[in-house]
């Protein structure tokens, strides 16, 4: 389908190279050339010995073998023209006997005409002009030489006749041959120029059709509607799903195929939201564009727009839509799934504690009169008992509400607080830097400290006592950009820092793994995010660092 189009078969003398579909409409121009030849020829014939006759009175002449030879040409040159109109094939063939024919005929003709013969110089120009064109350079040489040769021994034949002219003939024929000879490579060049560029711009036609082809096939494979609009909102590509999301008729969007009758969004109703939001991204000069609109038929669309610049006759933009409705109902299959992961992680979590509590409860049964025995009992099922607690607690943290409206406030504060909490024990083992006393921060208090004392706890954990093993850092001026919780202990193996906020992932006896999830999920519902980081890694003093990254705000 997507293959150049191969040119018919040629000969040995005729290359294929140049045979493609421009050279039949040149050779039906020379076909064309040849009728009109042979019709003056052929009438040149009939006028010239008219006009030559001596006196009034004088019988006609009679019709010559030259008459009859140029009405045989004529036939020939019309059956040419008529077969190369109607068949495309064959054109190699066509070719040569269109070359020997006119070889054969003007021969004759300039030996059997019985008139001046240096009217018949000019005419074989058409054979060597065909050979030049269509020909190997060997054909296009012979056509020259024996164009030459008949020339040169139609003034030997005169010399021999001892004409008045026939030194004069020699010379000229000879002249004219080597005129024949220079146009003969002359044309050749050109020819083999145009061949190789019409193999060069068949072969970038052929892969411009191929790439059309794929663009629209990924195009209308896309299962978000894909639109792409000139400057003058006029449609220049549309899928399916884009005309299924805008109810857009399909009779109006076939007409952006074609150069008259183009429709412009503003003239379909049902594309006015998005002819809306392109016109809006032009006023403020915006490159790119997200936001949800809805259509007249009540669908809610996710709209993304992008300035498509440098492009061949224009600016353009591309329109990409989403049905909010199946964003939504994707989000939501995501959250089910999730639930249904944390509910088997949590029955798992709250099996084994209670394995043990009813183990411990039997021995108790068992050995009632031994108080020390039952002492060790009720421990054990006190600290199971306060880890099913523990896993409860954190789940019921999950599906609370999200944060509350706050307002700007200085975190400086909450982390010298923290400072004294947690590093108390071990004085300059943790360190504290705020780049800004003054910044401030938008984020839920509650959900701040409760994101830095699990971080705090888990660096406490496995930092050594060194000092300043543990840092906080405050990064950003007038607004808080970045806080920093790093420890100098072991950094967490690059294969499980992908899972590292999942539920339930933990390398530690003494937790259930829910902390640095939890962390995770309040950053996202305080429009922040929660990243790991390690710096120095390799060396000694490889540290790594929990990232709490605020949010920009616009125009800051």
């Amino acid at each position: 389908m997507f293959a150049p189009a191969t040119s018919p078969p040629g000969s040995v003398f005729i290359p294929s190279s140049r045979l493609g579909r421009e050279r039949l409409r040149t050779f039906r121009v020379l076909a064309a050339a040849r009728l009109l030849m042979a019709c003056m020829l052929l009438g040149w014939l009939v006028v010239l010995p008219l006009l030559q006759l001596p006196a009034h009175g004088s019988a006609a002449p009679s019709v010559g073998l030259g008459f009859w030879l140029a009405l045989a040409y004529l036939v020939q040159a019309a059956w040419s023209l008529w077969w190369s109109l109607r068949h495309a094939d064959g054109l190699a063939w066509q070719v040569l006997v269109a070359i020997a024919a006119d070889l054969l005929a003007f021969t004759a003709l300039q030996f059997t005409a019985g008139y001046p013969v240096r009217e018949f110089s000019l005419i074989y120009a058409l054979p060597v002009l065909a050979a030049g064109i269509y020909g190997t350079l060997s054909l296009t040489l012979f056509v020259a030489a024996v164009v030459t040769l008949i020339l040169l021994g139609n003034a030997a034949w005169a010399l021999l006749g001892s004409g008045v002219e026939s030194d004069q003939r020699l010379v000229n024929a000879a002249l004219v041959g080597i005129a024949y000879f220079a146009v003969a490579v002359l044309t050749w060049q050109l020819s083999q120029r145009l061949a190789r560029q019409e193999a060069r711009a068949s072969a970038s036609e052929s892969m411009a059709r191929r790439q059309m082809a794929l663009n629209q096939r990924v195009i209308e494979a896309q299962h978000d509607g894909v639109m792409v609009v000139d400057r003058q909102m006029v449609l220049e590509a549309l899928n399916p799903a884009a005309q299924q999301l805008l109810d857009l008729p399909w009779s109006d969007a076939m007409t952006a195929r074609w150069a008259a009758g183009r429709k412009a969004l503003r003239d379909l109703p049902v594309a006015k939201v998005v002819r809306q939001e392109i016109e809006r991204m032009a006023i403020d000069g915006e490159k790119t564009l997200e936001s949800q609109v809805r259509t007249p038929a009540g669908r809610r669309l996710l709209l993304r727009l992008t300035t498509l610049e440098d492009l061949p006759g224009g600016v353009g933009y591309l329109i990409v839509l989403q049905d909010l409705r199946e964003i939504d109902a994707r989000i939501q299959q995501e959250k089910l799934a999730a639930m249904g992961r944390l509910v088997a992680s949590v029955a798992h979590e709250i099996r084994n504690p209670l394995g043990a509590i009813a183990q411990a409860n039997q021995l108790a049964g068992e050995f009632s009169g031994d108080a020390a025995q039952l002492q060790r009992l009720h421990h054990l099922i006190g600290q199971n008992v306060e880890r099913i607690n523990r896993t409860v607690e954190d789940v019921l943290e999950l599906g609370r509400a999200a944060p509350r409206e706050t307002s700007w406030w200085v975190c400086a504060p909450l982390l010298r607080e923290l400072h004294a909490e947690f590093g108390g024990d071990t004085p300059g083992r943790l360190g504290l830097f705020i780049q800004d006393d003054t910044a401030q921060i938008r984020f839920d208090a509650l959900h701040l400290r409760r994101v830095l004392v699990n971080l705090l706890s888990n660096a406490r954990r496995y930092a050594s006592n060194q000092p300043q093993a543990i840092e906080i850092r405050q990064l950003g001026t007038q607004r808080v950009r970045e806080i920093h919780v790093a420890n100098d202990g072991p950094l967490i193996d690059p294969e499980l820092r992908a899972q590292l906020f999942e539920p339930f992932r933990t390398t530690s006896t003494r937790g259930v793994g829910l902390g640095l999830y939890i962390s995770h999920e309040l950053c996202l519902r305080n429009g922040a995010r929660l990243l790991y980081r390690t710096e120095q890694e390799g060396t000694p003093q490889a540290r790594g660092i929990f990232v709490v990254q605020l949010a920009a705000e616009p125009g800051a």
